[in-house]
């Protein structure tokens, strides 16, 4: 299977080389405290185990997670909706109302119509599956917003980006990747400067 990542930039190609884009907006009282105890015979008593199956003399280890789970794929947390990779677009107008404007075009890559779906701050790429358009690609456009995980915005060091995201990424000239599970997440540098951000969607064709 070939894999493919529908970024930001192969999809405003893709929209350009396919054709013209069309725009389509009481509180509980507290418990008593128990009296303390002026007996020293009472103080100096020893414990007095109920239950005989336990040890009271040994002490209780908490249980340790030795395989802590696995971090989720990338998504967006967006006005208090989080966006996810590959969700359906109706999921997210019904979440935060009508975008701005839609910019559609026939599809390289699919049966169907791309579309790119505009919010303040954000645009939100979609792929036709069905009668159904998938978020494929979530860019970010201005400083206003911030990477769900690591709190990066535009304008922010490739330092801050490093000490966020760690070192586990691909580098390519002016670009840093990230991936987990099937998706992206990318940050375009500038002089050390973050210019762009971009989740994707890896699609398997």
């Amino acid at each position: 299977m070939k894999k493919l990542a529908l970024l930001l930039i192969l999809s405003m190609l893709a929209l350009t080389a396919c054709g013209g884009g069309q725009s389509v907006t009481v509180p509980e009282e507290p418990a008593p405290v128990p009296e303390q105890s002026n007996n020293e015979s009472e103080m100096n008593a020893p414990l007095i185990n109920e239950n005989p199956e336990v040890n009271i003399d040994e002490p209780v280890d908490e249980p340790i997670d030795e395989e802590p789970a696995e971090d989720s794929d990338f998504a967006l947390l967006f006005n208090d909706f989080l966006i996810d990779m590959g969700q359906d677009i109706s999921y997210v107008i019904s979440a935060l109302g009508e975008p701005l404007n839609v910019f559609e075009a026939p599809s390289c890559a699919f049966d169907g119509i791309d579309r790119v779906f505009l919010y303040p701050g954000v645009q939100l790429h979609t792929y036709p599956v069905g009668d159904d358009d998938l978020i494929h690609t979530i860019s970010i456009r201005d400083d206003s917003l911030r990477t769900t995980e690591g709190g990066i915005f535009l304008g922010s060091s490739l330092q801050a980006m490093l000490d966020a995201y760690g070192d586990e990424y691909v580098h390519e000239t002016g670009m840093y990747t990230f991936t987990r599970g099937q998706t992206t997440l990318q940050f375009f540098i500038d002089d050390g400067i973050i210019t762009g951000i971009t989740y994707g969607l890896i699609i398997e064709q």
